[in-house]
């Protein structure tokens, strides 16, 4: 009997005849995006094979991509052979991570101290975690349904010990949460905590210090994430009336969880606002103070679904966008992740000839979120698709980079990303109405998110995808959701301000408005070009 043998990792599994390369590697626990599912459509999962005559032929799916002998999609290769070993090699990519918040001092007055009066025992509360040993170190975690960012951070001085990040293993089982609802509802959600919480546990084993010094974690995420990584059962935010297992800030210990910290760590999971609405927004809210001062304001997190938050003291509204994953790359005949070699802005002269960076200054391999983004507006700039996005003069696609496979953009790209803009266009523009204020009376757009710090955002307002306000009043902060996670791990009275925020904002359901299909649609053309 053959074995499936991948490359760099040392590992190899039985070979089993009808299974996807997708399936051995994940069992082999190995990290490969797969972001679609395994359905074929991300083109994601390229791996190279050494035995061609293992696998059924190519599938359409891979023809249509694949120009290189020996390359496979792991989701589309059957194995058909057991006879002899397969030799694989998955390639490579480190993605670009924004894993930082903008930073904020905060009164340093965390949960864990040492009581010298109890023997110079370390304390969280009333309970005891052991005996110090000269210092105190807590983990700021932001799951996200695509990164992981974590921040280690020394709870007696407040700094940063180090901040890391890393993509979120889940991905091979899809690349947004219903995916993996789906998944878990099906098949049982043990593995998606388990991988989840290995992806952790290799961070944690990172980090240049003693790691039984760790004495308290705080968590923050969307509900699906938060709740697998703690243990909440999430089959009921798949279905009407999508609620979670809980709202309320959860507890566990890290023994409970098996994290490699101190067995007794306590782990805290801020709380959420609603099946849609996370952990990850209470922690932008807090971190942007949006519930303090008169001034009206507004955060966009941007992702596959996008948080929208506006107010002030007196009133917060918050609602979510399904934009869907095509400002990630998927979907999209070359999108690709923030990886080396991926377009990350574009520009288009009078003479229509593309000027464009890749990350890494890499060659070329595909178009990130920010350089979809600039090419869409680019293209709306110099005529070449008209206010519908339908190209002009007779074209059926526009070239990127010329070779002799080119990277292009296609109508059926434009409309994905049109149907991403409108989700947000329509969520920034309902919650304003609800407010009763105009774009220009907003004193400031916090835009979150690593996409948000990558992004042209004079761009993306000709698009219609932020509000057309005055660029200056546009600020970026990052990772703000781990910044929240951070102060409430180091401010006892912050935590009290996050609870407090996932009690008291308001939930709004785009679909739940009366119009919602017609005022979608009535976001999908890019009105700025309709009369140029």
């Amino acid at each position: 009997m053959g074995e499936l043998v991948v490359e760099g990792y040392y590992k190899r599994i039985r070979l089993v005849v009808g299974k996807t390369l997708l399936e051995h590697i994940r069992e082999l626990g190995i990290d490969i995006n797969a972001s679609c599912g395994g359905v074929g459509d991300c083109k994601q999962c390229l791996v190279q094979v050494l035995n061609a005559d293992s696998f059924i032929p190519l599938t359409d799916a891979e023809r249509e991509f694949i120009r290189e002998e020996k390359q496979r999609l792991a989701c589309q290769a059957k194995v058909i052979r057991d006879d002899e070993d397969i030799f694989v090699v998955i390639p490579e990519r480190k993605f670009t991570i924004w894993a930082t918040g903008k930073r904020r001092e905060v009164e340093l007055d965390p949960f864990v101290k040492v009581i010298p009066l109890y023997g110079n025992r370390v304390h969280w509360q009333t309970r005891d975690l052991g005996v110090y040993r000269g210092e105190l170190f807590g983990i700021a975690l932001d799951i996200g349904t695509t990164t992981l960012s974590m921040y280690c951070v020394d709870l007696e001085t407040g700094k940063d010990v180090l901040v890391l990040s890393r993509e979120n293993p889940q991905i091979k089982y899809g690349n947004d949460v219903i995916t993996r609802i789906t998944y878990a509802r099906n098949r049982g959600q043990t593995a998606l905590e388990s991988e989840i919480r290995r992806g952790v546990n290799e961070m944690i084993r990172n980090l240049p210090i003693n790691t039984e010094h760790i004495c308290e974690m705080t968590v923050v995420g969307n509900s699906t994430m938060r709740d697998l990584f703690l243990g909440h059962p999430v089959e009921t935010l798949g279905e009407a009336p999508y609620e979670p297992h809980s709202k309320a800030p959860v507890y566990r210990t890290a023994r409970e969880l098996g994290l490699s910290v101190n067995p007794r760590a306590i782990v805290y999971g801020l709380p959420l606002i609603s099946g849609f609405i996370g952990a990850d927004n209470v922690g932008v809210i807090l971190a942007t103070d949006l519930h303090k001062g008169a001034e009206t304001r507004m955060a966009i997190d941007i992702g596959t679904n996008t948080e929208i938050v506006i107010g002030n003291e007196e009133r917060l509204i918050v609602t979510s966008c399904a934009s869907g994953p095509a400002f990630e790359g998927a979907g999209i005949r070359w999108g690709i992740g923030g990886v080396g070699g991926a377009i990350k802005n574009v520009s288009i002269d009078e003479g229509l000839e593309v000027h464009y960076e890749t990350i890494n200054d890499f060659p070329p391999i595909g178009i990130c979120g920010s350089g979809l983004i600039d090419v869409l507006a680019q293209m709306l700039d110099r005529g070449i698709v008209d206010w519908r996005g339908r190209f002009t003069e007779g074209r059926k696609e526009f070239v990127i980079v010329e070779r002799d496979n080119p990277i292009t953009i296609s109508e059926e790209d434009i409309d994905k990303l049109k149907l991403a803009k409108a989700a947000i266009s329509l969520g920034t523009k309902v919650l304003l109405e609800m407010y009763g204020v105009e774009p220009k009376e907003l004193g400031r757009l916090h835009l979150a998110g690593g996409f948000g710090n990558f992004i042209n955002v004079e761009n993306a307002v000709k698009i219609e995808m932020l509000p057309d306000i005055p660029l200056d009043k546009i600020e970026r902060v990052g990772n703000a959701a781990i910044e929240g996670a951070r102060e409430s791990l180091l401010s006892r009275r912050k935590r009290r301000e996050a609870e407090t925020l996932g009690r008291g904002v308001e939930h709004l359901s785009l679909e739940s408005l009366s119009d919602f299909s017609y005022r979608y649609m009535n976001e999908l053309p890019f009105r700025k070009y309709l009369l140029s």
